[in-house]
C-alpha cells in the first residue's frame, strides 16, 4: 500500500484530487479523512467555508467584461 498525502477542501459534498497524482481511471483506493486540525487553530470556523462564488463575487478590477459575437447558430437538418 502507498500513501499520499495532499491538502483539499471539503465543497459542496465533495473533495477534489489533484491530477498530478496520476491515478488510473478506475482504480481502487481506500480515502482515510483527517480533518486539518491546524486550520481549525487559525480561527477557520467547520461549516463557514465560502462557496468559490461567494468569494469571488464582485471582486474583478479589471475593465468592464464584454462578450464577443457568438456568430450564427448550426442549421441541423429535420428528423423525418
Amino acid at each position: 500500500m502507498q500513501a499520499i498525502e495532499f491538502n483539499s477542501q471539503f465543497e459542496h459534498g465533495q473533495i477534489s484530487v489533484p491530477k498530478t497524482l496520476h491515478l488510473v481511471e478506475g482504480q481502487a483506493v481506500r480515502v482515510l479523512i483527517l480533518l486539518d486540525e491546524t486550520a481549525a487553530e487559525k480561527g477557520a470556523v467547520q461549516g463557514d467555508v465560502k462557496s468559490v462564488w461567494e468569494r469571488t463575487a464582485g471582486a474583478w478590477q479589471g475593465n468592464n467584461l464584454v462578450r464577443e459575437p457568438q456568430g450564427e447558430y448550426e442549421q441541423r437538418l429535420e428528423l423525418k
